[in-house]
């Protein structure tokens, strides 16, 4: 088909059924900025409550009349899409002005921002000593609920079972019917909050610190990695450690799978490929940075495996917590770690990088291309994963995904090296921040020019809504040209 061809068949997206939509995502994000309010309130953090106060009454007089706009009999996917990116675009811009109360440079208090919302854990702001609690847990719950998504909160407490929850679900990285997108939704979130709770239990029996477990659990189980010490995990001691440490890799699992374990047994944890795939990868580079810190750094065994153990677990899950100073490993280190953030966790999880089932999917088609090299030339070979076959949409879709982000990683990298930083750390840092992981080889603080923060921020937001968003919202044709009537 020509390219007019297409055109014909395109259309552009409504405003109102973008507005509409925006409008109920916007109405969660105020209530869900209330929590942070509260704990303002409690504390008696006069300035802190009042910027909050100012972003949830401005946010509720523009959500509710959007809201309330008439309802569409359905969405279009470029609809779907720009709601999910304008969501992860402007609630880091709302919450900027509130985390600039504690005194930071307004670019740093968005680039934190934009860091929380996408569960990344990257900061210019090289120390947090000084830094209010209230300030450390507002930064943590950003991460929270940015882990599970804005849109899928929404879905799960307002919209239900609408015919437009699906779209939004499956802009969100979650696949549901009209008739169950709802019970999906919230399912999800059970599960999420049933972790959260269950995490703060079990750090603050090992750390004793209630503020410590909240925050740390708030962080690991969205894979989004803030700690409120500057040595992230190192301060802590073994057990609290292993604890955060086990979130991130409960976070970086499907969550729907939960679910169908509940319901069906643990076996169905043991036959979904994605799974094996995420341990079978935590423990190869858990244990080739382990062997790399005792040959190469002289650590002994004992500290190497536990050090290796906790960074490939953090670097895998897109965790991004540390008890290493990255910038002192061993360059074959720091590129088995470049490799699992670009792998990254399950689909339907927490976790970024480009996702193991499209991983999974690469290594399937290479296998039968290999098939293919032994077979008859008419003989029809397909390709299976997980037991089902892999259609070509499936495929195409993964493979754009995964080229899309080798080339947003390579265009950042470039300003890097004009700026003159070592480029395989430079590179470690962008892949860092385009897989929403957050771990740093030191470039990443208050000196990096503005530019380059900026650069890094849009990485980020690129990474969490897995590029093809952002395009969307980029792309001229999606707000010019012929619409369908708002039905």
């Amino acid at each position: 088909m020509t390219a007019h061809g297409d055109r014909v068949l395109m259309f552009a997206v409504r405003p109102p059924v973008v507005l509409k939509y925006l409008g109920q995502v916007l109405l969660v994000f105020a209530a869900l900025s209330c929590v942070p309010l509260a704990a303002a309130l409690v504390l008696g953090k006069s300035a802190f409550a009042l910027r909050l106060g100012i972003l949830v009454a401005v946010t509720l007089v523009l959500s509710l009349p959007l809201s309330r706009l008439p309802t569409p009999r359905q969405i279009q996917w470029n609809e779907a899409l720009c709601v999910t990116a304008l969501a992860f675009l402007l609630t880091p811009l709302a919450m900027s002005a509130v985390l600039a109360a504690d005194g930071i440079p307004l670019l740093d208090a968005w680039f934190e921002a934009v860091s929380g919302v996408t569960t990344t854990g990257l900061s210019t702001l090289g120390t947090v000593d000084g830094l209010s609690p209230l300030f450390l847990f507002t930064r943590a719950w950003t991460q929270w609920y940015g882990g599970l998504g804005i849109a899928v909160l929404s879905v799960a407490l307002i919209m239900r079972h609408h015919a437009s929850s699906p779209r939004l679900l499956e802009s969100s990285g979650e696949t549901a019917t009209a008739e169950t997108a709802g019970t999906h939704a919230r399912r999800v979130f059970a599960v999420y909050l049933a972790l959260t709770l269950a995490g703060v239990l079990l750090v603050w029996a090992l750390q004793g610190d209630l503020f410590v477990a909240a925050t740390h659990t708030l962080t690991a189980v969205s894979t989004g990695g803030f700690a409120v010490f500057d040595d992230s995990l190192a301060e802590m001691s073994v057990a609290p450690r292993a604890a955060v440490t086990l979130l991130c890799l409960l976070g970086a699992v499907s969550l729907p799978l939960y679910y169908h374990a509940r319901r069906d047994g643990f076996p169905v944890l043991l036959r979904d490929p994605e799974l094996r795939a995420l341990v079978v990868a935590l423990l190869a580079v858990s244990g080739a940075v382990g062997l790399l810190l005792h040959l190469e750094g002289g650590l002994s065994w004992g500290a190497a495996l536990g050090h290796g153990l906790l960074l490939g677990a953090s670097d895998q899950t897109t965790a991004g917590f540390r008890s290493l100073d990255v910038a002192t490993l061993a360059p074959a280190t720091q590129l088995i770690l470049i490799f699992a953030m670009f792998t990254g966790g399950c689909s339907g999880s927490t976790a970024g990088g480009v996702k193991l089932v499209r991983v999974l999917v690469l290594l399937r088609l290479t296998q039968l291309a290999l098939r293919r090299t032994a077979a008859p030339a008419r003989a029809v070979l397909r390709s299976h994963l997980g037991g089902e076959r892999l259609e070509q949409d499936v495929i195409a879709n993964a493979l754009l995904l995964m080229g899309l982000w080798v080339l947003v990683v390579t265009v950042s990298w470039f300003p890097f090296l004009l700026y003159g930083y070592d480029p395989l750390r430079s590179l470690f840092e962008v892949v860092s921040a385009t897989s929403t992981v957050g771990l740093s080889t030191g470039i990443t603080g208050p000196g990096l020019e503005a530019p380059l923060k900026v650069l890094l921020g849009l990485d980020m937001l690129f990474g969490r809504v897995e590029i093809v968003a952002l395009l969307v919202v980029l792309y001229p044709p999606t707000w010019l040209g012929r619409r369908r009537r708002n039905q």
